[in-house]
């Protein structure tokens, strides 16, 4: 009698499950979250920026950068809460500084003939500089504890 044979072939699954068992996949996409969220968030910063415009708009992308890695990791050990602060961290950072240059108007810059930063020239500044203030390793700490706050579920 002819012994039979399993398949080894792994079962397929969705993409997230793809990316839960990825080693890089929840720093990826907290990467991506965090740039996407920061950029469209950066187009709500105001001419006149104040602190608590910036506080709610990072809230809200430290928020999302947090969750998106909670939700595609197994275990919420160090390494995973390190990329939630990294990619919450550059999410608050490319939020603030875009927003704060390109909505920033020049005083007399019509008179000058100056046109005031756009865009691109905010997303250079942000790329330019160090993402190192108060405001982004408080972010990044926030998405830490949101990734490893609670014990996990056993059931996915």
């Amino acid at each position: 009698m002819p012994s039979e044979t399993q398949s080894t072939q792994p079962a397929k699954g969705s993409v997230l499950d793809a990316v839960r068992h990825t080693a890089m996949g929840p720093l990826t996409a907290g990467l991506l979250t965090g740039v996407v969220v920061g950029l469209l968030l950066s187009l709500l910063v105001p001419e006149e920026a104040g602190s608590l415009v910036l506080i709610v708009l990072g809230a809200m992308a430290t928020a999302a950068v947090g969750f998106t890695v909670r939700y595609l990791t197994l275990d919420a050990g160090l390494r995973v809460q390190a990329a939630a602060f990294v990619a919450a961290a550059l999410s608050v950072h490319l939020m603030s500084v875009v927003g704060s240059v390109s909505g920033a108007g020049i005083p007399g810059a019509q008179f000058l003939g100056i046109e005031s930063p756009g865009f691109d020239e905010a997303l250079k500044a942000a790329l330019a500089t160090p993402p190192f203030s108060t405001g982004t390793l408080l972010a990044g700490v926030i998405a830490a504890i949101i990734v490893g706050w609670a014990p996990r579920s056993g059931s996915r």
